[in-house]
């Protein structure tokens, strides 16, 4: 699971004429002019977004800007081709770096680790705008999200909350790699991590591929550590077993969470179910019907396909080609088989 990460690098420009300079730009760089939102839902951890002003006006601050530029390049090769480039520097007056900014991914509910991050930090809440406002290059913005954090925030609807740190995001960044676990153990509750397994059963016995399949979703979600696997039997009858391969994972997320995903995908695209995913927790097995707990009654495959639509939007583009590949896979192998 991946805990922490870097966000993009926030610059300032000045110059006489925004315009003209941004043409300039455009001749040099593959760049896009956005508004705020769109250029921090792209933005990643090697890129940078630069707030180009008129020199005239003092302050320096976003919704001053006249342009908001996205680049998919870092802040120092950006300022490397600047600096090389003499048309490009003899236009500009003034720059200035924002704050750096890191990306933390909590559990849901995850208020108390957040608060126990600022307190130690002396931090203070505030918005990713405002953070960019007020911060200086030594200073840090950290964003916690409940979804994956992959390399993008995806949206800023994805992020629950903001705090603005006075001090070196590299410093930061260390400190969290080392401490974000600590965090979040005190924050869940009754401190605890699940320790949960999960059992593959296939009749047509394509365990390598629907092995990789679910690896490959719950690898993208982030949804937890595999701590071990191996072949198990399980016996569900008396005098009968049934050989399964299982799979023992680490998380914070809830064992429901997880369940959620397993059933989801034990379907594929044309509505065949493919595979059984058996959730254990402490050897208690975890039931679909569990899943909404609202004593309901519901179609099985209906509600599974609910789910796997759900949970498919939050898959990387990569994720999702891999994804349907190997289910492509299994439907043509299933057929040499039956």
């Amino acid at each position: 699971m991946n805990f922490v990460r870097g966000g993009p690098r926030y610059l300032f420009l000045k110059t006489e004429n925004p315009q003209f300079f941004y043409q300039k730009l455009k001749q040099k760089f593959k760049i896009e002019n956005l508004d705020f939102q769109s250029a921090i839902q792209l933005a990643t951890e090697e890129s940078v977004i630069v707030f180009l002003g008129d020199f005239k006006n003092k302050k320096l601050k976003v919704e001053h800007s006249n342009f908001i530029l996205y680049l998919n390049l870092s802040a120092t090769a950006f300022m490397v081709e600047i600096l090389n480039n003499k048309y490009l520097t003899n236009e500009l007056i003034k720059i200035t770096a924002g704050p750096g900014q890191l990306v933390v991914r909590v559990p849901k509910n995850g208020e108390k680790i957040i608060e126990e991050i600022k307190a130690n930090y002396q931090a203070e809440k505030l918005s990713i705008l405002a953070g960019i406002n007020k911060g200086n290059p030594e200073s840090t913005i950290i964003s916690f999200s409940e979804d994956p954090i992959k390399s993008k925030l995806q949206s800023l609807n994805k992020v629950v909350n903001n705090i603005l740190v006075n001090k070196n995001t590299t410093l930061i960044f260390e400190e969290l790699r080392r401490d974000v676990i600590r965090y979040i153990t005190h924050g869940l509750q009754a401190h605890q991590w699940s320790e949960l397994k999960i059992n593959i059963y296939d009749s047509d016995e394509l365990y390598e591929l629907e092995y990789k399949r679910l690896i490959t979703i719950l690898s993208d979600l982030e949804a937890g550590i595999i701590l071990g696997e191996s072949w198990t039997k399980d016996h569900a009858f008396a005098l009968f077993s049934i050989t399964a391969y299982q799979i023992r994972i680490f998380t914070f997320l809830s064992a429901l969470e997880i369940k959620k995903i397993l059933f989801a995908f034990e379907y594929n695209n044309e509505g065949q179910r493919l595979v059984d995913y058996d959730l254990f927790q402490q050897n208690n097995k975890i039931s679909w019907s569990q899943i909404l707990n609202d004593n309901q009654r519901y179609n099985r495959k209906e509600l599974a396909f609910k789910f796997r639509k759900e949970i498919l939007e939050k898959l990387s583009e990569s994720a999702k080609a891999k994804y349907f590949d190997l289910e492509a896979k299994i439907k043509e192998k299933s057929k040499l088989i039956n």
